[in-house]
């Protein structure tokens, strides 16, 4: 299984932006858009192991935390933004009923949400998969050995917060697919295709 968790720190909580104008409405879901295509879709398939988590924290109610299974969810996920967006908004919606920290709805096969915080997912994935965290100034990836559960933790075009790099300290490695800074879809992009040359073909 590979986990990817990401951090949008202004992305909305609620559904209230508008599909025709998704970077200056709604706190830049798009970048969470393409990030999710990047995370899943293949040219002509789909990764079905894969578990995708959106952590968001803009107005007016954060956090929400959005789960994408990869398994469950592959009729579901299309290349363009603006249907992702629809997903995440129906998710959105759901997610008004919850009160609870720890809840999770199903909103549809193998998406979910709940109120969870950055730090109840991080906790909840390390119990499971090795944790790394994507940075410019990490070991580069060529080096690493990977097992078979791997985690992933990024920040979108704004980064992480100082609090939450420093909560992943003793949690998650440092690690890099280079020096400069790229965009999150990108940098998943490639991690996926690297540990998929990794792996013997049939």
């Amino acid at each position: 299984m590979r986990t990817f968790i990401i951090k949008a720190s202004k992305t909305h909580t609620s559904p209230d932006f508008s599909l025709d104008d998704l970077p200056g409405t709604s706190g830049r879901i798009d970048v969470l858009c393409r990030f999710l295509n990047s995370t899943f879709l293949l040219s002509h398939g789909f990764r079905r192991d894969v578990r995708a988590w959106l952590l968001l924290y803009g107005p007016p109610n954060p956090p929400k935390a959005i789960r994408f299974e990869g398994q469950r969810l592959r009729a579901r996920l299309n290349p363009d933004e603006r249907s992702t967006a629809k997903l995440i908004i129906r998710a959105l919606e759901t997610g008004k009923a919850i009160r609870e920290p720890s809840r999770e709805l199903e909103v549809l096969p193998g998406l979910y949400i709940s109120n969870m915080t950055f730090e109840d997912v991080v906790r909840r994935t390390v119990k499971e998969s090795r944790l790394f965290y994507l940075h410019e100034e990490g070991r580069p990836i060529q080096e690493v050995s990977f097992p078979q559960n791997v985690a992933f933790v990024l920040g979108d075009h704004e980064g992480l917060p100082g609090e939450d790099e420093r909560f992943l300290e003793g949690i998650a490695e440092k690690i890099s697919v280079g020096r400069k800074s790229y965009l999150a879809s990108h940098v998943a992009a490639f991690v996926n295709i690297f540990l998929d040359s990794l792996t013997p073909q049939p």
